[in-house]
């Protein structure tokens, strides 16, 4: 506070400064109207540190906030003129709380909701009730995203978004509840709900509108599979982004396998019709060892992105690009055709991965545990017993096999072991 106005004229960039040269979420002054103010102040005084007199002078003027927002807009406390001022919006920069301030929130969730931002475009964000730096997924984002999905069928909005403005996209699904349907056994109600989520996801994916995810920072398990199947990704640079499941003993169960297949097959240029053993084998690996992208350019290395996804480095034009992506995407647009001639390589594949996997146990590099989710993700990945070198198999096939093979790991007493060691210490066990 002391170096205004020496070093710039106001508090929005000096709080500019912070985020964007040291990474800050919040600048100095947004976090200290986090903290409180008056309260602040209160202890500063009490501890007899020394507060800037424009600071008490505001105070005393009965204003102790340096931002407001209000009816689509931002201000801030200017110390000249001793009033709020406008902050000049960014003309790419797309703040999801100004639209909600001036009356565009269409519905309210636990952990989601709807916004209307404008040319027909809607916008689900997150802001998980359980989790709210790493949005794990629940019914009520499951609920939300469907609602998006209804009004887009009905014809109210052309196109839908899927981003938001937190700390990250989303870490993956609710572990907890996973564990619980373990614990009491109730396995109906854990298929249940994973084909839910499947059938979100091909929802998604077959939307008569455009569907485009706006991808950042952490996008581990069911976040990969939320915008797998999108029209297209507006990725920030920095993303973190992976399917992780195989460190708490599962597999990708929301459609992650046939997503990662797509993509390597797409960014291939093989269209499935060729020998895809290689491809494959690739999606093997990215799965089978939790294999995270730490930038969204390393992310289309290994199938989690489309070559022709879109990357930003500015995180404050991430959605604002999403929404010229929308607008462009929902001119004449057709959503995919559903894919039933994919060319899987079959029990000859699953041989080959299986001989791998034998290699690396007697290498001590897994455990008996690792080879047998290494052994089920291997028949997933290479078409179940439906597949082989003369007959395909259809998208659905892939999830109703990933589905069983998910809900059958899950009931592994080792599996519910590494979930609880996950809950617990945040890390995996090797067990």
């Amino acid at each position: 506070a002391n170096r205004i106005p020496e070093i710039c004229d106001d508090v929005v960039n000096v709080d500019n400064a912070l985020k964007w040269g040291f990474g800050w979420e919040l600048g100095p002054f947004e976090a200290w109207d986090a903290i409180g103010l008056d309260r602040s102040v209160d202890r500063m005084n009490a501890e007899e540190k020394k507060v800037p007199k424009w600071i008490q002078d505001m105070l005393a003027s009965g204003k102790n906030h340096f931002y407001e927002i209000s009816e689509g807009s931002r201000y801030f406390y200017d110390m000249v003129s001793k009033d709020f001022k406008t902050e000049k919006q960014d003309k790419k920069s797309l703040n999801l709380n100004l639209k909600k301030s001036s009356g565009n929130l269409i519905t309210k969730h636990w952990s989601a909701s709807i916004i209307d931002v404008g040319d027909g475009i809607i916008n689900v964000e997150f802001h998980s009730i359980l989790q709210p730096v790493l949005n794990p997924i629940d019914g009520s984002i499951l609920q939300i995203i469907n609602e998006g999905l209804d009004l887009l069928e009905a014809g109210k909005y052309k196109a839908m978004i899927i981003g938001h403005q937190g700390q990250n996209f989303c870490a993956g699904a609710n572990l907890a509840g996973i564990l619980q349907f373990c614990e009491n056994g109730d396995w109906d109600g854990l298929e249940q709900t994973v084909k839910i989520f499947q059938d979100l996801t091909q929802k998604i994916r077959f939307s008569k509108s455009p569907v485009v995810a706006a991808p950042f920072h952490l996008t581990l398990g069911g976040g990969f599979e939320f915008i797998g199947p999108t029209a297209h990704r507006v990725a920030l640079a920095e993303l973190y982004i992976g399917a992780v499941e195989v460190g708490v003993g599962l597999i990708p169960g929301a459609g992650g396998n046939l997503r990662l297949l797509l993509n390597l097959i797409e960014n291939s240029g093989k269209a499935g019709r060729l020998n895809v053993f290689p491809l494959v084998q690739k999606a093997f690996e990215t799965i089978g060892f939790a294999k995270v992208a730490t930038s969204a350019d390393e992310a289309k290395f290994l199938g989690y992105l489309l070559k022709t996804d879109t990357v930003v480095l500015n995180n404050d034009h991430r959605i604002w690009a999403a929404k010229q992506k929308a607008l462009e995407l929902a001119e004449n647009y057709s959503p995919p055709e559903f894919r039933d001639d994919l060319k899987l390589p079959g029990a000859g594949g699953r041989t080959a991965m299986s001989m791998a996997l034998k290699g690396f146990k007697a290498q001590g590099k897994i455990s008996d545990h690792d080879e047998k989710i290494g052994k089920k993700l291997s028949y997933v990945l290479t078409g179940g017993d439906k597949a082989g070198l003369t007959k395909k198999v259809d998208e659905q096939y892939l999830l109703d096999i990933e589905r069983e093979v998910f809900v059958s790991l899950a009931g592994e007493s080792l599996t519910q072991d590494r979930i609880r060691h996950m809950l617990k210490k945040g890390k995996p066990l090797r067990n």
